[in-house]
């Protein structure tokens, strides 16, 4: 069987529904990954994400098949000290889509986008999550700390990675 070929695109307002879907699922199939919590954002109605999506952070989606099967946030650090970085928040990737490249294309995209404005792109990841980690590395990016009981889930603490990729090459 051969899969159907993914396309990556910026999501748009027009895309709310579809984005409240996918996020919410990662929000509660996924805690831990997220700062964010479901019974938050679950609150919010469709108009609620399609503001995000206007005036956040950039939004991809890989669409398989007609179908959202992952989102990667870019977003763009402020303010003349920081505008060198960015970050990719919000990545997830639905569990049917795993181990099929979708992350991957997803974190290319989001990398060709970073690299017209910004020199540096961060992220965070959950410790435990290997495959994720696996991901990243792969792709150049780089532990540079930890942050001890990031988040708390019903009384469990969860480190979070701090990782980095240079998109400039300096040492």
């Amino acid at each position: 069987m051969i899969a159907s070929p993914v396309m990556i695109r910026r999501l748009s307002p027009a895309d709310a529904a579809l984005y409240r879907d996918i996020r919410l699922e990662a929000l509660r199939l996924s805690p831990e990954a997220f700062g964010s919590a479901y019974e938050t954002e679950s609150a919010h109605p469709v108009a609620w994400f399609a503001e995000r999506l206007a005036r956040g952070a950039v939004m991809l989606g890989a669409f398989r098949g007609g179908e959202l099967a992952g989102i990667v946030g870019f977003v763009a650090a402020d303010g003349p000290k920081r505008q060198h970085k960015g970050a990719l928040v919000g990545m997830y990737v639905r569990q049917a889509a795993r181990r099929g490249g979708v992350g991957r294309l997803l974190v290319e995209a989001a990398l060709e986008l970073a690299a017209q404005s910004v020199e540096l792109v961060q992220l965070i990841v959950v410790k435990g999550n290997e495959p994720a980690v696996r991901l990243y590395e792969s792709m150049g990016f780089v532990a540079y700390g930890l942050e001890q009981h990031a988040l708390k889930i019903d009384g469990r603490y969860y480190d979070d990675i701090l990782m980095a990729k240079d998109l400039v090459g300096r040492g």
